[in-house]
């Protein structure tokens, strides 16, 4: 294969969409900003190679397809500046096969190959694990989701590619001494880490397995050492886990432990103060809190005896919300890990949400309160991808679409009025010699009920009647003065429809 072929099979994601960005500056943080939207057509050969060749703008990648499955993954590790060389040497030593490429801001994005498809999820929680071991917990993971609503116009979130204008990029894979790889240097580089199968990366343990039954973080962390300015932070949740562990000897141990996994030991009054706090109530993890921050891996800990799920019921994380340009609009969500299809209103009231919950994924997410949920959404609409050019929201599936349809098939069906005086009866009246038609709105409200359309209420349904340049007026019927409506009759069909015939039939 050529070199864009390779690159396509390494970076191959979703067949029936891609993601584009346009740098338009460069913010305070140096971090380059612009515009990015997921287009709903193929990435065809062409996009690839417009990409190589530095012709803006920039391709981004999907990397869940159709089937929930995946060859790559990423850790997005949005920092800056970033040690590239430092972060490689945590990979080295810990002995992942991950690939270190500079995002196109100066961050990371450490990707995990494999050989073959896996399902999306497992790549999501390989990542995950090896996020934590690095420090990194927190970080976007790619893909973000482990499902798509593929049938439902729903896509995942791309990635931008790297080696935008090939090697004279600034999006280059990151050799072990700093500098960066050429196409061809990171095409080696490549099959060095590519995997035939996911092998969950593990802590390098001490012979003693430090914390083996409680949260994972606390395990690296003593395995790799408390960073500096974090020990008293770090003794304080060792001595949440120890007296879960030991309730009896806690004391002694929360000693045994400082010697041990502490360079240089805390002093004893530092030691009596954690210990004077931990006597006054049982707390509960501080996961939000460094140093257990960064080496987090929630997942791993609700399976630990003593780890998070001993400590009460966790909300289920929200993310990679995004929107489905229909009419009214659509919306898909990960849910703890699953795919969940919601209402506009879901999103306002998170009683609705939780019933959604419920219903589709049989977890109950628990309440929060309103300014709270307020700020996850806000949090969540912020990094929102907007889904452009849909194909499934098809004009006559929309709110415009229907009306438009039941309107018509409503002045111009079978039981037409004769006279204008069968108005009255709930039909339409046509006056053939001015164009025009006359109906009643109760009559029209009558007939979007008969077709379960209640998607606008009686101003709104007027409003659009107005656009469409009808107008309310009276009419005398029957000896009394009628409120009606009157707009442009519509084309009636001239020619009746072929039936078909059968010869053999005798009647």
């Amino acid at each position: 294969m050529g070199t864009l072929e390779r690159f396509e099979a390494i970076f191959r994601g979703l067949d029936s969409a891609y993601g584009t960005y346009k740098i338009e500056r460069q913010n305070d943080k140096n971090k380059l900003v612009g515009k990015g939207f997921v287009a709903q057509n193929p990435p065809i050969m062409a996009l690839w190679q417009k990409h190589l060749d530095g012709v803006e703008p920039s391709l981004g990648i999907i990397p869940i397809r159709a089937d929930n499955t995946c060859t790559w993954g990423a850790i997005d590790i949005d920092q800056y500046p970033l040690d590239h060389v430092q972060l490689i040497d945590k990979i080295t030593k810990l002995s992942l096969p991950l690939v270190v490429l500079r995002s196109k801001s100066g961050g990371a994005h450490v990707y995990a190959f494999v050989r073959e498809p896996v399902p999306a999820g497992d790549m999501q929680k390989y990542l995950t694990a090896c996020a934590a071991l690095l420090g990194e917990a927190g970080r976007e993971i790619f893909p973000k989701q482990s499902e798509i609503l593929i049938e439902r116009g729903d896509t995942g979130n791309y990635l931008n590619l790297p080696y935008f204008g090939g090697d004279r990029t600034t999006r280059y894979a990151v050799k072990q001494d700093g500098t960066a790889a050429t196409l061809e240097e990171f095409f080696a580089m490549y099959e060095a880490a590519v995997q035939d199968a996911l092998q969950m990366p593990q802590a390098p343990q001490r012979p003693e397995t430090p914390v083996s039954d409680g949260p994972p973080c606390l395990q690296s962390l003593c395995t790799q050492g408390f960073p500096e300015g974090t020990r008293n932070n770090g003794l304080f949740s060792l001595g949440i886990y120890l007296k879960k562990a030991f309730p009896s000897n806690w004391h002694d141990k929360l000693l045994e432990y400082n010697m041990k996994y502490f360079s240089p030991p805390l002093g004893l009054t530092e030691i009596q103060t954690v210990i004077k706090q931990l006597d006054k109530k049982d707390y509960r993890y501080k996961c939000k809190d460094e140093p257990i921050k960064g080496f987090c891996n929630s997942g791993l800990c609700r399976q630990r005896k003593h780890g998070i799920g001993g400590d009460g019921p966790d909300s289920p994380q929200l993310s990679s919300l995004t929107k489905f340009n229909s009419e009214p609009p659509l919306w898909f969500l990960d849910v703890g890990g699953r795919r969940i299809e919601l209402e506009t209103e879901s999103l306002f009231n998170q009683l609705a949400f939780q019933r959604a919950c419920v219903e589709k994924i049989n977890v109950l997410p628990p309440t929060v309160r309103k300014q709270d949920w307020e700020a996850i959404i806000n949090g969540l609409l912020a990094e929102m991808v907007t889904m452009n050019a849909i194909a499934e929201a098809s004009v006559d599936t929309t709110i415009t679409g229907r009306f438009a349809d039941l309107l018509e098939e409503f002045c111009t069906h079978m039981q037409q009025a004769m006279h204008r005086d069968e108005i009255l009866l709930g039909r339409v009246w046509t006056d053939e010699e001015h164009g025009v038609c006359y109906f009643r709105m109760k009559d029209l409200e009558a007939h979007f009920r008969r077709h379960n359309f209640v998607a606008l209420t009686s101003p709104k349904v007027a409003q659009r009647l107005r656009e469409l340049e009808a107008e309310p007026t009276n009419l005398l019927l029957k000896g009394r003065t009628t409120r009606v409506w009157r707009m442009p009759a519509f084309n009636r069909q001239a020619a009746p429809f072929d039936a078909p015939r059968d010869d053999g039939v005798p009647f």
